[in-house]
């Protein structure tokens, strides 16, 4: 029915705008181009402006996630420290890069996914060294820059974290590692983690990197079991959390109203300023007049019918 009352309605038109009728549609389709170029520079002038304003909010972004991205580098500095010393009870590590050199702490937590027989052979071991090994690989993780491998000789700070390595640092907590076991656990763990066998520089570059992460927080603190705790909340609950919702948003797409917007300035383009001029030029039937009329009124509702869910959207964004 619609597409029949369509057909009469545009043989109507024609039948109407005969000879003696053509002044009018002229007149129409001249009142239909200046409108189209008006809207066109309208749109245009509204796609820059939301391109300036991301643009400004991108910026924004990126200096939060690279103060954040620094953070993280501290922190692996700290754990690269952690793993060299001698912190750890005699035989742990060679015990892990020896005997489970191919495991990584993202494998044991997910052991129970079966993607590794060595984790579950891990996890069937009895305690060696207290239950810290788990500690251990857990601070071999912070240094990998890639959750599928399990070595961090060599490992270098990357300009940027991938998304895949912060999500899992963020699913398994880690960092609260270092709040259990040098924090409430520590009593507990005095034997296998003894604090004091880090060499004195290596305290100090541990106490310089976390007055440069946060000068407040940690000011007046000495070297001890709970500096490295709190490092640990630290990065868990706060670093790493936001440098990933942070790395998360500024991956995005262009947002759907610049989309719509630019789809309604080809079609105005098209129907409102291109159609109608060759129609006026040549003298081409007036169904091309009337299509012309059609397409542009049509976007002039639809933006009207726009305006106040935008308008409302944007004032509660």
């Amino acid at each position: 029915m619609s597409v029949c009352g369509g057909i009469t309605m545009m043989i109507s038109l024609e039948l109407f705008f005969t000879n003696d009728h053509l002044p009018e549609l002229k007149n129409i389709l001249l009142l239909l181009l200046f409108l189209s170029s008006i809207l066109v520079v309208v749109l245009l002038g509204f796609i820059l402006s939301k391109t300036a304003r991301l643009k400004f909010s991108g910026d924004s972004l990126s200096q939060e996630i690279q103060k954040l991205t620094q953070q993280v580098h501290y922190f692996r500095d700290i754990a690269d420290i952690l793993l060299r010393s001698s912190v750890w009870a005699p035989g742990l590590k060679e015990y892990i890069d020896e005997e489970f050199s191919s495991l990584n702490y993202f494998l044991v937590k997910e052991f129970y996914k079966g993607r590794s027989k060595l984790a579950l052979e891990y996890i069937e071991e009895k305690d060696r060294y207290g239950e810290t090994e788990i500690l251990y690989l857990e601070t071999k993780a912070l240094l990998l820059n890639d959750p599928s491998k399990s070595s961090v000789k060599g490992y270098m700070n990357p300009k940027e974290y991938d998304v895949r390595m912060l999500k899992k640092w963020t699913e398994h907590k880690v960092g609260m590692g270092w709040n259990h076991y040098f924090g409430f656990k520590y009593n507990q763990f005095k034997e296998e983690l003894d604090i004091h066998r880090v060499y004195e520089r290596h305290q100090e570059r541990i106490l310089k990197y976390a007055t440069q992460l946060d000068p407040i927080r940690y000011r007046g603190m000495g070297f001890s079991e709970e500096l490295i705790s709190k490092l640990g909340m630290h990065l868990s609950e706060e670093v790493l959390p936001q440098l990933l919702s942070l790395t998360s948003q500024s991956v995005r797409k262009v947002p759907k109203v610049i989309t719509v917007a630019f789809i309604l300035i080809v079609l105005l383009v098209m129907f409102g300023v291109i159609q109608p001029t060759i129609t006026l030029l040549f003298g081409l039937n007036v169904v091309f007049g009337f299509i012309s009329i059609i397409v542009v009124v049509s976007i002039i509702f639809f933006l009207m019918l726009s305006i106040y869910p935008f308008v409302k959207r944007e004032i509660n964004g």
